[in-house]
């Protein structure tokens, strides 16, 4: 029984020792966050990285195609301001000069989310005079609900019309949705090289990343504020059942098409799944407005033979850390912004001696750069590590570990349980009902998921059509790895290619 700061039957430091790696520990090994900001104070410039297989002739003509695009698109009538404030990810698009989109999306129980996306130039074009005539709103001003947005008429012949030698055909519209203790950043982070985002638009695609509730850029709700232990109530069950629903109804209305490709990291597919699995009608709705969906180091059962012991010797405690949270009124989980800015401006700045070297090391040995490229990223990737999660989505990942089941979550209360579920038992998620083809992406050192947790996934889903495994990877791997684009993005864009999005 835990009372307010005070440990009683248990040491203290059981207890210490238990939240300092739920809020330092776990949090670093499983998000880095460096952001270019370009010139300025505090700037990183990330270097170019040298990738194999990469077409070195496409690699040289990147910024003058998106040049040619972006004054193709200035030379229609330019949108409003939207009044938002910048962030880092659009910072980071801007610097690279690709084009950037916010908007703004309102679920139905009030979570105000950010949506960052890289527009197809050719779509500027239509969207400009829908919004020319929208009562002084523009795309990136309007909050939408489910039931309130405005479709936007667009015709989709009218990307044929719009091509030029020099910029690849429009295929579409992809969603990418970061994992646990992450944001859109994640997809743009590392340049234009590598980023996923940045990939993806120069394979002629129209991109959104979308930012979960409750992460650095989706922290709003209508009626609540984070300070409110009521805006925390929610596990990735919610980012799947609520969230992506809204994200994706207004990707569609906004654009006019009627389907998009879903790319999903950790947490990401975990959501994906749960909205697909669901036991509600509208499941199998989504599953019609998702062509394929492709994961990186997807999560959905855990606890099998091979798992991490740390992890699981953390998932035993899974039940007294809710506990003990709950009653010190922790209900979001987010690194230390002090101590992350103390190991990004002095241990990896060089100061005390050696220690920049320590820091580098450390990335060039887990992720492949060169020493030269550490040294940029890595002060940068420390001090912008900011983003948090709920308790209630890592203690749902605890009970998955627990259970060995793919399920929602248990309030470990059987009135509880059945008020939400008609049903003193927790329902399992039913992973049969999901028809859309997945391509999955798994590495054999993920700390988080076993190989044969990977392998119930796939016997579980009835319509895998790929699978990529990836000897000595982690789940940070499919972020930041050097050599990300041989072995994944270049697959991702194949598979991809055998879709009809438009």
């Amino acid at each position: 029984m835990v009372t307010g700061l005070k440990c009683l039957g248990r040491s203290c430091s059981v207890w210490k020792v238990i939240l300092q790696l739920v809020l330092i520990v776990i949090p670093s090994t499983l998000s880095f966050w460096p952001i270019v900001v370009g010139v300025g104070v505090g700037a990183v410039q990330v270097p170019d990285i040298d990738v194999d297989n990469r077409n070195q002739n496409q690699n040289q003509n990147r910024q003058q195609l998106w040049t040619n695009r972006n004054q193709r698109a200035s030379s229609q009538q330019q949108l409003p301001s939207a009044g938002y404030e910048r962030d880092l990810v659009m910072e980071t698009i801007e610097t690279a000069n690709y084009p950037c989109e916010v908007h703004v999306v309102t679920t139905k129980d009030g979570y105000i989310l950010k949506l960052h996306r890289i527009p197809d130039p050719s779509q500027l074009q239509e969207e400009s005079s829908d919004y020319e005539n929208n009562s002084g709103q523009t795309q990136s001003e309007t909050v939408l609900n489910d039931d309130d947005a405005t479709t936007s008429q667009q015709n989709n012949n009218a990307h044929d019309d719009d091509k030029d030698n020099d910029i690849a055909p429009f295929r579409g519209v992809v969603l990418l949705m970061h994992g646990l203790f992450s944001t859109a950043a994640d997809f743009v982070i590392t340049g234009p090289e590598s980023g996923l985002a940045f990939v993806l638009a120069d394979a002629g695609y129209d991109v959104w990343m979308a930012n979960a509730r409750g992460s650095r850029f989706s922290r709003k709700n209508l009626h609540l504020t984070p300070k409110a232990a009521q805006f925390w109530d929610f596990s990735w069950h919610e980012i799947g059942t609520v969230d992506l629903p809204a994200i994706i109804d207004y990707i569609l209305r906004h654009t006019g098409l009627r389907q998009i490709a879903y790319v999903g990291h950790n947490q990401g597919m975990t959501a994906l799944l749960a909205l697909l699995a669901a036991e509600r009608p509208t499941s199998s709705r989504y599953g019609q407005k998702i062509a394929t969906a492709i994961g990186m180091a997807p999560i959905a059962f855990l606890g099998g033979a091979g798992s991490n012991e740390i992890i699981q010797g953390l998932a035993r405690f899974n039940d007294q850390l809710g506990l003990t949270l709950n009653t010190m009124n922790i209900y979001e989980l987010t690194p230390s912004e002090a101590v992350l800015k103390f190991l990004g401006n002095v241990i990896c700045s060089g100061s005390p001696t050696g220690a920049k070297d320590i820091c580098t090391d450390l990335l060039v040995e887990v992720f492949g750069y060169s020493s030269e490229q550490a040294r940029l990223m890595l002060p940068g990737l420390l001090e912008n590590m900011l983003s948090g999660i709920s308790t209630k989505q890592l203690l749902h990942y605890g009970q998955l570990m627990q259970s060995k089941k793919f399920q929602q979550y248990d309030y470990r209360n059987p009135i509880t349980n059945a008020q939400r579920y008609k049903s003193t038992r927790v329902p399992e998620y039913d992973l049969s009902k999901i028809k859309i083809p997945f391509t999955l992406f798994y590495g054999t050192r993920d700390m988080f998921t076993s190989a044969l947790d990977f392998k119930k996934l796939i016997q579980a889903l009835p319509n895998v059509t790929a699978i990529h495994e990836l000897p000595s990877w982690g789940h940070t791997d499919f972020i930041y790895n050097s050599q990300i684009f041989p072995l994944v993005y270049s697959k991702i864009i194949e598979h991809l290619k055998n879709f009809t999005l438009i």
